[in-house]
């Protein structure tokens, strides 16, 4: 049977994010699509991201607890596939392309519209992902203009996950 909150739950779309984080010279990244501001105040500004327990990404972000955010834009439709449908722990998702350590140490990819770099204040395990609340420390929005990518749109774009018929598991 449906969950009956499915068509509500599909309706909360977010946007693309690739999320970098580093470690003892480990790079890592891949896609995300649960970020959100949590706060309201401005001079307390924190987000959230939540990081799948089956990537290498999640590891590296809870041994460094620091990580950048960068919002895909439309066009960048490549990104999805280059860092959501392979793992880090068999390519080398940086090789080939141009970036640059931010302040905490997280790579900052050159060709993103901005990024939020931020500092692991908690966490929480939620089931198959983990919630980090995060402290942004340095951010940079490269092109205003740039219209982000959402989920919801990855999906009806035909960038199917073979992993899962649906965009989320509810929605089965």
């Amino acid at each position: 049977m449906r969950n009956p909150a499915a068509p509500l739950l599909d309706r909360l779309d977010t946007t693309v994010c690739v999320v970098t984080s580093a470690h003892e010279g480990r790079l890592a990244g891949c896609i995300v699509t649960y970020v959100t501001p949590a706060s309201l105040t401005a001079d307390r500004p924190r987000f959230l991201v939540l990081t799948s327990h089956e990537n290498l990404t999640h590891e590296v972000v809870e041994a460094s607890a620091i990580l950048a955010a960068h919002p895909v834009a439309r066009g960048q439709e490549d990104w999805v596939q280059h860092f959501g449908f392979q793992s880090g722990h068999d390519v080398d998702k940086f090789a080939g392309l141009e970036w640059e350590a931010g302040q905490t140490g997280a790579p900052l990819l050159a060709d993103a519209l901005g990024w939020l770099e931020g500092r692991v204040l908690d966490s929480l395990d939620c089931g198959d992902h983990t919630a980090r609340l995060v402290e942004p420390v340095a951010a940079t929005l490269r092109d205003p203009e740039a219209v982000p990518l959402r989920a919801a749109e990855v999906y009806a774009g035909g960038l199917d996950d073979p992993r899962s018929a649906a965009l989320f598991p509810w929605s089965r």
